[in-house]
């Protein structure tokens, strides 16, 4: 199955801590070296990640080295990372803006329903905006983990 994640279940890998059961979070990503599952970003997601972490550069020594690290890791990984507009996703961009305002998250979306099986996702007004599966990391685990 392939599955799209959105920006908060990175954010751990680059040293940002995010109020998601810790649990969960390593059941998802031990499946990233499974053949039962395979994790799709979107490109935005990295300078998301960025945007976040850089918050923390000028409080914090080892903010830098942590988004240092993580960001390697992610970009080593096994992860599929998308484009932020491709000509197949352009369209739906379009579309799920009529009905998702926050920018990031229209690309985000597209990908996800373009280029996996289901979406996780914590943002409660994805799933109610497109006819796609969609699920955030409790119920996801519940069901496919």
């Amino acid at each position: 199955m392939r599955v799209f994640l959105d920006t908060t279940y990175l954010l751990p890998v680059v040293g940002i801590d995010v109020n998601l059961p810790n649990d969960l979070l390593e059941k998802l990503f031990s499946k990233l070296f499974s053949s039962d599952h395979s994790f799709v970003i979107n490109q935005l997601s990295l300078f998301e990640l960025f945007g976040k972490a850089s918050r923390y550069f000028s409080i914090d020594e080892k903010a830098k080295d942590r988004f240092n690290t993580g960001m390697k890791s992610i970009l080593s990984s096994q992860i599929d990372i998308e484009p932020v507009f491709t000509l197949d996703t352009l369209s739906m961009v379009l579309e799920i803006n009529e009905k998702i305002k926050d920018l990031p998250d229209c690309p985000i979306t597209a990908t996800a329903l373009i280029y996996s099986d289901v979406m996780l996702t914590e943002t409660a007004d994805i799933p109610k905006a497109v006819e796609f599966e969609v699920l955030n990391l409790k119920t996801f685990a519940d069901k496919y983990l």
